[in-house]
């Protein structure tokens, strides 16, 4: 007859499940015996720690001065009351600026058209070539047009925009080229 049971040596790892209710069990053993004591002073030491950041916080909010922006087009003339609004500020004017014409566009992919298509010599011969180059506005659609015109008819049929959508929103970015300050329009434009 064969034993029912054989012994066997296993190795098991430290953090293996196995050991999961005896650490939690030594756990509550150590935090009794030594926390517990401790206890009210930890209370104490942090109340007065808070007491000291809440004070610091304060004093920080009377003594914050406001922030000046100094990026183009702002050059200083613009002033935030604190970080949040200037922040905001910075998301809104200058996350996707364009350094050559500094006109403000929506989103990097937005830019990164306005970059090609109004800053690129390599992409304006190619598109003389005829190579398929516009690319589609939203950025998850791999579509490419020879012409612009093409990309507004797929724009309106495919994707839904409106016929009155600022179609030279990749030339001109989102504020007219007359309030860019500094904007040197490319010559042969409006």
């Amino acid at each position: 007859m064969a034993p029912l049971y054989v012994p066997t040596k296993r190795r098991l790892a430290a953090d293996d499940p196995f050991f999961d209710l005896g650490n939690a069990e030594a756990n509550i053993c150590y935090f009794e015996k030594h926390l517990v004591r401790a206890l009210p002073d930890i209370v104490a030491r942090r109340s007065h720690m808070m007491a000291i950041v809440d004070g610091l916080l304060e004093d920080a909010g009377r003594l914050q001065h406001p922030i000046t922006c100094h990026d183009p087009p702002c050059c200083g003339s613009t002033h935030y009351p604190s970080a949040l609004a200037y922040e905001q500020h910075y998301d809104q004017v200058h996350r996707h600026s364009c350094a050559a014409c500094r006109a403000v566009f929506p989103g990097a992919h937005w830019l990164d058209l306005h970059i090609q298509e109004v800053h690129d010599a390599f992409f304006s011969a190619r598109v003389a070539r005829g190579d398929k180059l516009f690319q589609c506005f939203l950025p998850a659609c791999p579509r490419t047009f020879s012409r612009p015109l093409k990309r507004r008819l797929h724009m309106v049929d495919k994707h839904r925009f409106a016929r009155s959508f600022n179609w030279n929103l990749v030339r001109t970015g989102l504020r007219p080229a007359s309030r860019l300050p500094g904007r040197r329009l490319p010559s042969g434009t409006q």
